[in-house]
């Protein structure tokens, strides 16, 4: 990164409160070949505000605050939601992760968001649902009990499938969140539980 912020953008690189990187100042002619090097580097996923362009904070693996962490956690949503032909299917969907309440993973804010809370000594993860930011905000509703790592990541994809159940052509999932509620999301996303309680 330092080496192409060198070579095309006057030794600049920003970063964004979206955790990605701009090259600001790049030559049109340029372009190309920039995304070619980023691209060999693995650095050129067109994911922009997927669900696979997840924020998290540093999480208990880094931060003395957290209570849960959130790297490894932001990475297996990201193997779960690998596929970027699924990431496109599934559009404009903000995935946001804070280790702890102090929320610096903003996920009061996301569409999904994940709060890492300890529970009595482990990791446990709370999920909420129809966070936004920008001219529609709204703060994310928990779903209820909170979940393990790899429960909530399961959580997580069965959200989506209710929002790919129940979209209209061209809603966002906060749109059809907003629209059908939490019910029909928090039926499906706690439907084992209650089958087995």
């Amino acid at each position: 990164m330092a080496d192409l912020a060198r070579d095309h953008s006057f030794d600049e690189l920003r970063v964004t409160h979206a955790q990605n990187i701009v090259l600001p100042h790049v030559k049109k002619a340029d372009l190309y070949r920039l995304w070619q090097t980023l691209d060999e580097a693995g650095l050129a996923a067109a994911n922009l505000d997927l669900i696979g362009d997840i924020i998290a904070c540093p999480g208990l693996d880094y931060c003395a605050l957290a209570n849960a962490r959130s790297i490894p956690l932001a990475q297996k949503i990201s193997n779960r939601f690998a596929d970027l032909g699924r990431q496109r299917d599934l559009g404009e969907l903000k995935l946001k992760i804070s280790g702890c309440i102090n929320a610096c993973g903003h996920h009061h804010a996301g569409h999904i968001g994940i709060l890492g809370v300890d529970r009595k000594g482990v990791e446990n993860y709370q999920l909420s649902l129809g966070g936004c930011e920008g001219a529609d905000t709204s703060l994310g509703q928990i779903t209820g009990p909170g979940f393990s790592e790899d429960g909530v990541v399961d959580a997580v994809e069965k959200a989506t499938d209710v929002y790919l159940a129940q979209r209209i052509e061209g809603e966002r999932f906060v749109d059809t969140y907003r629209r059908i509620g939490m019910a029909p999301f928090k039926e499906a996303i706690y439907a084992k539980e209650a089958a087995h309680g």
